[in-house]
């Protein structure tokens, strides 16, 4: 019998009438919900519904990507039915220069959503989902022109049924590795759920976005190197997270405020 045949019978689709039902209600933030079997990338796609007038609240779930990015176009892929990854629409009232925290409070959500399937995760600045220092979880945010004006679609994939084997790098992790539970159903309600409660608290500038940001850092306290698009190296102790989601770096008795657009890498700095 194949090593893999256990994970690869737990992997069964996702129903998308079962996702609807309890998602799109006169009362949510959600417009839409769409499972696709399989497409290049779920953000690309949802940013083309975007430009054809899609409506804000639309989400788009993906059963497997063939062309996923993260962040600086960096690579994202998994086996069907192993990974949970979803894209949302939204046309945030909020003014652009606040639109930073989205990928933050994104990544905030995701916590809450895996510490319900009992995996513990925290952040590691700006939204890198890590259980210890092995990443679980990533985001992506891209603003899109459309003829409504300007929209974001927020893009997330959470490693959930995946051996060790199979992940892309030695450093990431997914649920069956931390022992959660593998229903991938749950996992997306509960993000869906908590990403709603956070983005709408965002609106309205509750501050306990940030105190629970700040919570779930793994960054924070930290000496930190960061590695900038100019070829800079900022070295420092990571202090705080500012009103705009940036990262608080103190270097050689000086602030330093890094937006996460303008981070090319994080590490910690153990020279």
């Amino acid at each position: 019998m194949s090593d893999l045949s256990p994970v690869s019978s737990t992997r069964t689709p996702l129903v998308a009438a079962v996702l609807r039902r309890r998602l799109v209600l006169p009362d949510r933030l959600w417009t839409s919900l769409e499972v696709a079997d399989t497409v290049g990338s779920s953000n690309v796609a949802l940013a083309q519904k975007a430009k054809a007038a899609a409506p804000a609240g639309a989400v788009l779930v993906a059963e497997e990507q063939t062309a996923g990015q993260g962040r600086r176009g960096r690579g994202w892929s998994a086996p069907q039915y192993s990974s949970v990854m979803v894209s949302v629409l939204v046309r945030p009232g909020a003014e652009p220069a606040r639109w930073g925290w989205i990928p933050l409070l994104t990544a905030v959500a995701i916590v809450d959503a895996l510490q319900e399937l009992d995996v513990h995760a925290t952040v590691k600045w700006p939204n890198d989902v890590l259980v210890e220092d092995r990443k679980i979880a990533g985001v992506l945010c891209e603003v899109v022109p459309t003829p409504g004006g300007s929209a974001v679609v927020v893009g997330w994939g959470i490693n959930v049924d995946q051996q060790a084997a199979e992940l892309p790098v030695e450093s990431a992790t997914s649920v069956r590795l931390e022992g959660g539970s593998l229903d991938r159903a749950t996992l997306i309600l509960g993000v869906l759920d908590a990403w709603e409660s956070w983005y709408r608290r965002w609106l309205a500038d509750d501050a306990t976005l940030r105190e629970t940001y700040v919570r779930y850092s793994s960054t924070l306290g930290q000496e930190v190197r960061l590695d900038l698009p100019d070829g800079r190296l900022l070295r420092g102790t990571a202090t705080s997270i500012d009103v705009r989601g940036g990262l608080v770096v103190m270097a050689e008795g000086q602030e330093h405020v890094v937006p996460a657009a303008d981070v090319v890498h994080v590490r910690p700095d153990q020279d």
